[in-house]
């Protein structure tokens, strides 16, 4: 893979490291200036009564996928969602996910970011816009 900046290599194991990824069995591949990749591995434990992934895995899923595209943009600082918006497009089959995340907007305090997630056919099973406040630093 591609050779990360200590910073970056740092978010990545921080972010593997994570007790709700490690919980849901989400894997970071890739945060820099371009945005972020996730992985995930649906299973029964993912499943909700109807034997599809938990709308709540998928808005994790998009979440973490824009939060990890601003920071990998802001080093030393952090940032909150404040706002989330998913729209829940195909029912997610067990078997994996990829989540993919970007900054729509940045501005001084506030980032828009956008995330979508496929599936292994690469059909779109979820799509998701935030809002995000940047905290810390001296920005």
């Amino acid at each position: 893979g591609p050779t990360l900046s200590p910073d970056a290599a740092d978010l990545l194991a921080t972010w593997n490291g994570s007790g709700f990824d490690r919980l849901v069995g989400m894997e970071v591949l890739r945060a820099d200036d371009d945005g972020s990749t996730f992985t995930i591995d649906i299973d029964e434990r993912h499943l909700q009564a109807y034997g599809t992934a938990h709308g709540g895995v998928l808005a994790g899923l998009i979440d973490a996928a824009m939060g990890l595209a601003i920071l990998a943009r802001v080093p030393g600082q952090g940032c909150a969602t404040v706002e989330l918006k998913i729209n829940f497009l195909a029912p997610a089959m067990p078997g994996r996910l990829t989540a993919s995340g970007h900054v729509v907007n940045h501005g001084r305090r506030t980032v828009v970011a956008w995330a979508e997630a496929a599936d292994a056919t690469g059909k779109l099973v979820a799509c998701g816009l935030g809002t995000f406040q940047i905290m810390g630093g001296s920005s």
